[in-house]
């Protein structure tokens, strides 16, 4: 591979290149770096994170000096200076920082940004894809739906920014990434037009950049760098996960049903399987991961019959264990638990359940989890489950590791993560055989995750917390290395949404037209006021979603080989369409589908752009050139169109049948 990396040095001016591209530079009056030193204050209640810090002044470093034979440029300026090393590694910038001033604990740094280019990623963001203007803390948030409410004090006053998954990466229309390898607290600031800034409050360990020529090629290096998810079993994309509580009797009902109306269930995904408590928020899941055989009992003769009909298992867990359980007192015992900084396990109302917390900084706390999970799970017979909460580590907790628990928020669910990966890797499970999904993460995430949900979402239209902010989330996770997530079908906490049959068949168009689709039923039972004809028309899109597998497969192994995202921006697959970049309610699903979903209520059509080629409506079967189009969309057929020369036209062609 031919160097990229070029330094220039124009009297005192330093510009820092990748091929042609200038990925950032210097100059006394516009300085790449600025310093200074702090100290944070961080305190959440109810979800609700606040967070101050006692400096307001930064330092620019006007001064820079280039050290060729090192490698390195010294910045300075004031009383602070920072030596980065500059290397190339497969083609990428590697920025490294050397040396630095003692008690130097707040940078920002400014990369080179090209006037009217987008600038997509950084995590899962709920309200706009283009992130130019746009100002993003990096900080996993615990605020669950109500989006548009959250405030958040230091860097922005915008709520709907607040995620459970933000991610310090992002890229440019002109090709270039950008990923800060760092836990702590920080922002990634796109409102000037000259330049893209990150604030951190700490130096980061890293800063890798890459350039291509599309972005195609783009997200293939900067997955290489971030991790990809691996191919997930087929048993995922063959029909609709139904997410039931209840026991087993209320189970096999409410399958029956569904069934009976005709629909394709590839999964049924136990949440309480380890048991229930009632508490003033209604019955919630029992934190002790052994099986609940009051609830479920035989649980494992059930778990067979059902794989031999062809209907999988899912499990529920997340890091925390209720005191009231079996193995709160072996993990207290053996010292697994986050503690208070007086001493003894820290202890949380979890929703109307007291709960310890797994310290995932203790390897022996790990690997005992990790056993519960391949023992009580695994070995029951379950092929799978959610790993929930991965966001929640107080402020004030003590870990075993010594770190500072306002330093490790970030890598929580990084942490978590991994641990369960590695507990299907030592169950002896096969990634193609077995499969975990979280909602949660950070940077490093997109390498251990195997399938992220979009988190949770208003049951409504909300353009940042409803049902357009799941497509949103789903577009930049792609444009931040995660190729493989999905969104619970008619969103939570919406009484209305139990009986309003629109919004939960919209959802449920957009859903079968992802890689999973996945219907909670927290009442253990089919919402009330689904009266047939909506249970027809969501069976309907089961078998239509079920149907197309054999494609839904081939984007997953293109996702896992190159990293090509499975849902994606039309710009991905179109770089050099110009309109493709202002398109956020519509897109490729691979390379063949092109999905328009309905996103607003009480509406039979909507306008579609479709760019240059010859494009087939799947439900009609009449053609389409480029260009925009108004298109009918009666409930159950959203706007949806393949390539006519495509490797799988035959098979789309069938769908209207399902």
């Amino acid at each position: 591979m031919p160097t990229m990396l070029r330094v220039d040095v124009d009297g005192d001016k330093i510009t820092v290149f990748l091929g042609d591209r200038p990925v950032f530079a210097h100059a006394p009056n516009s300085p790449f770096v600025l310093v200074g030193s702090g100290a944070g204050r961080f305190s959440v209640r109810g979800g609700h994170w606040r967070i101050t810090d006692s400096n307001s002044k930064l330092t620019p470093l006007t001064r820079a000096q280039y050290d060729q034979r090192r490698n390195s440029i010294r910045f300075s300026g004031g009383d602070y200076s920072l030596t980065f090393h500059i290397s190339e590694t497969e083609g990428n910038l590697v920025l490294t920082p050397q040396r630095a001033t003692t008690g130097l604990n707040r940078v920002v740094l400014h990369f080179s940004a090209i006037l009217g280019q987008g600038v997509y990623g950084g995590g899962a963001q709920y309200g706009s894809l283009d992130l130019r203007g746009h100002l993003l803390p990096l900080w996993v948030h615990e605020k669950r739906v109500g989006r548009e409410s959250i405030r958040l004090p230091l860097f922005t006053g915008s709520g709907h920014h607040a995620t459970f998954f933000p991610q310090p990466t992002f890229f440019t229309q002109d090709g270039m990434f950008v990923h800060i390898d760092s836990p702590v607290y920080g922002a990634l600031d796109f409102r000037s037009p000259r330049h893209h800034r990150v604030l951190l409050w700490e130096l980061p360990s890293a800063v890798v950049a890459g350039v291509e020529e599309n972005i195609p090629k783009l997200m293939q290096r900067m997955s290489r760098v971030l991790g990809r998810q691996p191919v997930l079993p087929r048993w995922c994309v063959e029909g609709v996960w139904l997410e039931v509580c209840g026991g087993a009797p209320d189970l096999l009902a409410m399958l029956d049903e569904v069934v009976s109306a005709g629909a394709s269930v590839s999964a049924l995904c136990l949440r309480d399987w380890s048991g229930s408590r009632d508490t003033k928020r209604g019955p919630q899941v029992f934190y002790d991961w052994v099986i609940n055989q009051e609830l479920y009992p035989r649980l494992d003769e059930l778990l067979v019959e059902l794989a031999a009909s062809g209907v999988r298992t899912l499990a529920y867990t997340n890091p925390h264990i209720s005191i009231e359980g079996r193995l709160f007192a072996e993990a207290s015992m053996r010292g697994y638990l986050i503690r208070k900084p007086e001493g003894g396990n820290l202890l949380n109302d979890m929703g109307g359940l007291v709960a310890g917390h797994l310290d995932l900084t203790n390897n022996e706390a790990c690997a005992w989890y990790k056993d519960i999970v391949k023992n009580n799970i695994f070995q029951l017979g379950f092929s799978g489950y959610c790993a929930d909460m991965g966001n929640f580590l107080p402020a004030h907790a003590v870990l075993h590791s010594g770190e500072s628990a306002n330093r490790m928020h970030n890598r929580w669910p990084v942490l978590w993560a991994k641990l369960n990966r590695e507990a299907i890797r030592e169950a002896g499970r096969r990634a193609t055989d077995a499969v975990f999904y979280s909602h949660t993460g950070y940077g490093g995430s997109g390498g251990q995750i195997m399938l992220s949900s979009t988190g949770e979402h208003s049951a409504g239209w909300g353009k940042v917390d409803g049902l357009p902010s799941a497509l949103n989330a789903s577009l930049t996770l792609a444009c931040s290395g995660v190729g493989l997530s999905f969104s619970d079908i008619r969103g939570q906490s919406s009484p209305a949404a139990r009986g309003e049959g629109e919004l939960f068949l919209r959802w449920s168009e957009y859903a079968a037209f992802t890689p999973v689709m996945r219907l909670p039923l927290p009442e253990g039972r089919l919402p009330t006021g689904m009266e047939r004809r909506p249970l027809d028309k969501f069976a309907r899109l089961t078998r239509i979603h079920a149907k197309l597998a054999p494609y839904m497969v081939a984007c997953i192994k293109e996702n896992a080989a190159a990293g090509i995202p499975v849902m994606r921006p039309l710009f991905m697959e179109f770089p050099e369409d110009g309109k493709a970049y202002h398109v956020r309610d519509a897109y490729m699903l691979g390379r063949e589908l092109l999905v328009a979903p309905v996103m607003g209520g009480r509406k039979q059509g909507r306008r579609v752009y479709l760019p240059a080629g010859y494009w087939i409506h799947m439900w009609s079967g009449r053609p389409y050139m480029g260009g925009e189009h108004d298109i009918e969309a009666p409930l159950g057929q959203p706007p949806v169109f393949y390539k006519a020369d495509g490797s799988f036209s035959d098979l789309f062609g069938k769908i209207m049948f399902a």
